[in-house]
């Protein structure tokens, strides 16, 4: 059993501690106050921009979703995770999916390439399946378009040579605060049915109003570069308002975890005080009594 010093050091510690994630916590709703305002107001666009590239590939302005015969089975696997922890299950639900993602692209016989964003993914995904990989540090508060069409410059090439044949985003998707939902999605080649689910009547109407200038296939090529920023983007953008969402959640988890454990352990302390108390008192009436008796 503690002694009454060791259980009042250790309400201090967890005390100090519970401060901390307090302030933690204080801080990652500060942070995702602004990433949350930053990803709803680019969501919008990075899913119309989605739409209309979809739309299309579907009219045949590409033949980059069906004809891939050309380019070496490989599949490019882009990772996004944080620096740091303290944060729930925000990493380990990602690097459960790359991994997951390897392990049955392995099985089916293709090469895969991975890139990462933020170093918890980069380490335990290098480390469980041993692909080489290219790792990128995660940008943080300071995630702006400049930074990533900077990492799109890095990641596009490899698709546009041939190099890969496909390109996938593994990253969390803000929800809300408490939820976020780990995304397995193919960026690169378009896949039609991903972004217009039951949309044939909308891509029907499309075809019949819409009328493009200078071409279908020019206005396709305008923009796949665009796209394929965008929707790093908005990766980026859900992740970082993901990581700061579940860091809240965790820290305020921990913070009553911590005075869960600061009053259970001053009621033990309170416990043995008073036995001691009582004990101390004890043997003074003991004593007396002796002294009485003696007399």
């Amino acid at each position: 059993m503690a002694s009454i010093k060791d259980l009042k050091k250790r309400i201090t510690s967890t005390k100090n501690t519970q401060q901390t994630t307090k302030a933690m916590k204080m801080v990652s709703a500060a942070k995702l106050r602004r990433a949350t305002d930053a990803i709803m107001s680019q969501r919008p666009y990075a899913l119309e921009i989605a739409r209309l590239m979809s739309v299309l590939a579907g009219q045949g302005a590409t033949g980059d979703s069906e004809d891939t015969s050309a380019k070496k089975p490989a599949s490019l696997v882009v990772v996004f995770s944080s620096d740091r922890g303290l944060c729930g299950g925000y990493n380990s639900n990602v690097i459960r999916a790359a991994t997951q993602f390897i392990s049955a692209k392995t099985e089916a016989g293709r090469t895969v390439k991975a890139a990462f964003v933020g170093k918890k993914a980069h380490e335990l995904v290098r480390l469980r399946t041993g692909i080489g990989s290219a790792h990128y540090e995660e940008f943080g508060a300071k995630i702006n378009f400049r930074k990533a069409t900077d990492l799109a410059k890095h990641i596009l090439p490899l698709y546009e040579t041939g190099e890969v044949d496909e390109i996938v985003f593994v990253y969390n998707e803000f929800v809300n605060a408490i939820t976020q939902e780990v995304k397995t999605e193919r960026v690169l080649p378009l896949e039609l049915a991903h972004h217009a689910k039951d949309d044939a009547a909308l891509q029907s109407l499309h075809s019949e109003l819409a009328i493009y200038k200078p071409s279908k296939e020019a206005l396709y090529e305008a923009l796949s570069a665009k796209y394929f920023v965008v929707q790093v983007f908005k990766a980026l953008l859900e992740a970082q308002a993901s990581e700061h969402g579940s860091r809240m959640s965790a820290m305020e988890n921990a913070t009553k975890n911590a005075g869960d454990m600061i009053r259970k352990l001053t009621l033990q302390y309170n416990k043995q005080r008073q036995a001691a108390i009582t004990k101390e008192l004890l043997e003074i009436i003991s004593g007396s009594e002796s002294q009485k008796a003696q007399a």
